[in-house]
């Protein structure tokens, strides 16, 4: 796997940065010292911290801890402004796959095991994580009786894809996103109590007419929103849709998976999204967006302000990933080259001025100018980069 320096730009008040507790915010991308000399392959921003990923199977971490989405202590003044290392059990495994919310964390290895850290919250504080405590150090979810093919995290909420193609979730389910609680029953699980929301458990997925019963085998995240994709290409979602963002144009939440016909027809490949907007990408190239624009995050310029369906972006083209967060969006190109647009004020787009950009515009800076971009990670209110050397 490709690997290369890790840059990081935005807002860097709690560390999230990793360039010291002096650099609290940074126009252009800057790399971040302390481990320019790894070979970093992997990369995670979450919603005030960062977690990255090198060739070696080490694991750093920096930015907030208050919710110990780190995974290490921080007893040291600074030790969250400056990448270190996490220990324990978790790096005696191969991970490749990293996922972050807004206070927490969570890894999977070749074999299937998922380790998680942090702690989920909802509109009344902190849930907790596994049980209504957080975890301190990575904790490998043993409930799970099956490998793990692939993980995603929202806010607050994570959802698995499992070998023999079934979903788990676990987390916040306020909004519908762990797509197994009724509307009824969201307030922290109702009868069945926290604990309901936070152990790893099977959702259903009913069939669509004439085919099988789905084998689901990616799935997406969102801030509030979940959507699994199965063999057969078809694409359930569930969550927030307040601004359509779901891809439901009746702007009601789900709260149980129902069929995305608009977005199983693109084909979409990849899925990703903010707080109120979505990206798909499709197996061209392509790249649509929709849900709510204000701030630019659609991608459309300014006459754009809601998409209740699907809106080409006419000039990406050959675009190989996305990402977004809040409120700003990126897509990069097979040939290392980045976009972003949205909101301005944290400084996440390498503009160097906090004006929103409604439009898909190049990432630029000094330290990107002979290096290929090959992964971006949005958070809440920072932006990071892995990029390689060019000759």
């Amino acid at each position: 796997m490709p690997s290369g320096v890790i840059l990081t730009l935005g807002e860097g008040s709690v560390g999230q940065l990793g360039l010291g507790d002096e650099v609290m915010t940074r126009k252009k991308p800057a790399v971040v010292p302390d481990i320019s000399q790894e070979e970093i392959k992997k990369i995670k921003a979450g919603g005030m911290h960062t977690v990255c990923l090198t060739n070696t199977n080490k694991i750093y971490t920096f930015g907030c801890n208050d919710e110990f989405a780190l995974g290490r202590p921080t007893d040291d003044d600074d030790s969250e402004y400056s990448p270190k290392l996490v220990l324990g059990p978790v790096t005696q495994n191969q991970v490749v796959h990293l996922t972050a919310g807004d206070s927490h964390t969570c890894v999977l290895t070749e074999t299937g095991r998922v380790f998680v850290w942090g702690s989920f919250r909802d509109s009344r504080g902190r849930l907790g994580m596994m049980k209504p405590k957080e975890a301190k150090t990575p904790t490998e979810l043993t409930t799970i009786k099956e490998p793990v093919i692939d993980v995603a995290s929202g806010n607050d909420h994570v959802a698995m894809a499992t070998a023999s193609g079934q979903v788990l979730t676990m987390g916040c389910s306020e909004q519908g996103q762990i797509g197994r609680v009724s509307r009824y029953f969201n307030d922290r699980g109702g009868r069945r109590t926290i604990v309901y929301l936070l152990v790893p458990t099977k959702i259903c997925i009913h069939k669509v007419r004439g085919f099988k019963k789905p084998k689901i085998i990616k799935v997406f995240c969102s801030a509030y929103a979940t959507w699994v994709v199965s063999t057969d290409g078809h694409i359930f979602g569930f969550g927030l849709n307040n601004y359509k963002q779901l891809g439901f144009e009746d702007g009601v939440n789900r709260h149980m998976p129902e069929h995305v016909d608009q977005f199983s027809d693109i084909g979409c490949v990849q899925i990703a999204g903010g707080q109120h907007h979505t990206l798909l990408l499709d197996k061209h190239g392509s790249v649509y967006s929709l849900g709510r624009g204000e701030y630019g995050r659609l991608g459309h310029g300014t006459d754009i302000t809601q998409a209740d369906e699907p809106i080409k972006i006419n000039t990406l083209q050959n675009i190989t990933s996305i990402s977004a967060s809040s409120a700003v969006s990126f897509a990069l190109d097979k040939d290392g080259k980045a976009w972003g647009w949205g909101l301005g004020t944290n400084l996440q787009l390498t503009t160097g001025t906090e004006d929103d950009v409604w439009t898909p515009t190049q990432l630029t800076g000094r330290n990107l100018e002979t290096r290929k971009i090959l992964e971006i990670g949005s958070g809440g209110q920072h932006t990071v980069i892995l990029a390689q050397d060019q000759p």
